[in-house]
């Protein structure tokens, strides 16, 4: 019986991460070899490094298999990526689902280290390999641009409400003026920097332009959903995008809850799920395939906010499936596959080609 490989197991959070040990043999037998937890510092990384080389006592190929967690797994995948090491980053959702298959139910840090372990030895991940530094560096300039949005927003409303008061104060209303001023001219930095990097990276401006040739997608809409899925390199499929951006549909159908509502998980990336809500809003308005999703869900539900995420799941897909054809949006054989496919099309609707 030959050892395979030694995999490890990370489950990460903002202050420590847990680590589990697991050969893997031939026969597709496991055994453990160590479980521990260290800090999620770069003295615990390195702490954790030398454990894993005292653990393999076999000297066989170790592979680091840890989820998609914010931002708290990156010291860690970034530096086990420049040692040369094996890493591979899976979804959340893949790992729960998998939990589920085993009829596990329990969750700990400890548990979940375990899980993942034995969801590497069973799947095997893909190697990751981390996004371009001009990736990063737009995913910096979009979070930052949707942070300053969103508090110039809060002094608009509070602007808009002291003036409506009793006796408003004017050095409250020049102090909320002088906010908003410093957002908008800070907001048009940001816009600035990212139209820069367009300028200097044509791959980036390629991207872009593929995602704006679909309707109502603008180009900071673009760069936004392109720095949240790091190019589409975590998803295999468009349903793994809309559980990572938190769009699918949790349902409660079971017992005295036959009758239960679905709702969105709100699960995943909000970010990347809040990018195209306007751009879903303009496309409701116009006779396009998409506001034939929204007003065909309005009419089913008759609540507005389900038509417009139905609109947003279909924009997302369609974003996927540009990307990966290469191929910009073609509303006319998008359409003409909706009316001759039941459901939603199998393949994107991004092939530009002419049909007769």
């Amino acid at each position: 019986m030959q050892v395979i490989v030694l995999n490890a197991g990370i489950d990460i959070s903002q202050d420590h991460f847990d680590a589990y040990l697991q050969y893997l043999f031939s026969d597709r037998s496991v055994k453990k070899a160590g479980q521990r937890r260290f800090k999620n510092s770069a003295k615990g990384i390195a702490s954790f490094i030398d454990w894993v080389g005292k653990r393999n006592q076999l000297n066989t190929e170790v592979r680091f298999t840890m989820e998609a967690t914010g931002r708290y797994h990156e010291q860690l995948a970034y530096t086990l990526f420049e040692a040369d090491m094996a890493v591979s980053i899976v979804l959340p959702n893949r790992i729960k689902h998998f939990a589920r298959s085993l009829n596990q139910f329990s969750k700990t840090d400890a548990i979940d280290a375990k899980l993942i372990a034995a969801y590497a030895a069973t799947h095997s991940p893909d190697c990751w390999r981390p996004a371009s530094p001009s990736m990063r560096q737009l995913r910096e300039y979009t979070r930052e641009r949707q942070r300053l949005t969103k508090h110039k927003t809060m002094a608009l409303n509070q602007l808009h409400a002291v003036k409506k008061s009793r006796h408003p104060s004017s050095r409250t209303i020049d102090r909320l003026q002088e906010q908003i001023a410093l957002y908008e001219n800070q907001i048009e930095g940001i816009e600035q920097d990212i139209a820069q990097m367009r300028q200097e990276d044509h791959q980036l401006n390629e991207n872009v332009k593929l995602l704006t040739s679909i309707p109502h997608i603008g180009w900071l809409t673009a760069c936004i959903i392109l720095a949240e899925t790091g190019g589409f390199a975590l998803f295999e499929s468009r349903s793994q995008l809309i559980k990572y951006a938190g769009l699918d549909i949790v349902e409660k159908m079971s017992g005295s809850s036959i009758n239960g509502k679905g709702r969105l998980s709100k699960r995943g990336n909000s970010h990347l799920r809040s990018a195209p809500y306007m751009s879903a809003i303009g496309a409701c308005a116009k006779d396009t395939v998409f506001s034939q999703t929204y007003h065909r869900h309005l009419e089913k539900h008759g609540v507005k906010a389900k038509a417009v995420a139905a609109t947003l799941r279909q924009l997302l897909k369609v974003a996927y499936g540009v990307y990966k054809s290469r191929q910009p949006y073609n509303e006319k054989v998008h359409r003409l596959r909706i009316q001759n496919e039941v459901g939603e099309p199998l393949s994107p609707p991004t092939v530009a080609h002419s049909v007769n």
